[in-house]
């Protein structure tokens, strides 16, 4: 499967906002983060974008479960063993830039900002881990 943009994610974020859909809330909050700059996020949610197209194509089985939680708040991926154990060993395998070089998706980049608990290898405070979990949470939507 060939990646989609950020600037596809963040359309479909806007869509959303303006529609005032069941996901405006995190579309919204996505949008400030990944283009507002809000707390300084912008790389994450970039990271974030690239990387949970990439996992939701390798586990398209998780799709549905990710799509069933709460629209409005982050995909808590702690709370589903099977996936959290998946996207560790997952990402574990995961290195360097991948699809476009323009998009800027790269997993090495993707690991320095998530902690242990995703995949990462970040210590000390939250990282990226909730701009991942929004971006997954809408990502189950939006594909």
């Amino acid at each position: 499967m060939s990646l989609k943009s950020k600037e596809w994610f963040y359309k479909q974020c806007l869509d959303e906002v303006k529609r005032h859909g069941r996901f405006s809330h995190l579309s919204w909050d996505i949008l400030e983060k990944g283009i507002g700059q809000a707390d300084s996020t912008r790389g994450h949610v970039t990271q974030a974008i690239g990387a949970c197209q990439k996992f939701l194509s390798a586990f398209p089985h998780h799709r549905n479960t990710i799509a069933l939680a709460d629209p409005t708040l982050p995909f808590e991926v702690n709370a589903y063993p099977l996936i959290k154990t998946d996207l560790q060993n997952w990402l574990s395998r995961k290195r360097g830039d991948y699809d476009r070089a323009a998009f800027g998706y790269n997993f090495t980049t993707l690991k320095g900002i998530l902690t242990p608990s995703l995949g990462g290898r970040r210590r000390g405070g939250g990282g990226g881990n909730d701009e991942f979990k929004r971006v997954l949470r809408l990502m189950a939507e939006f594909i």
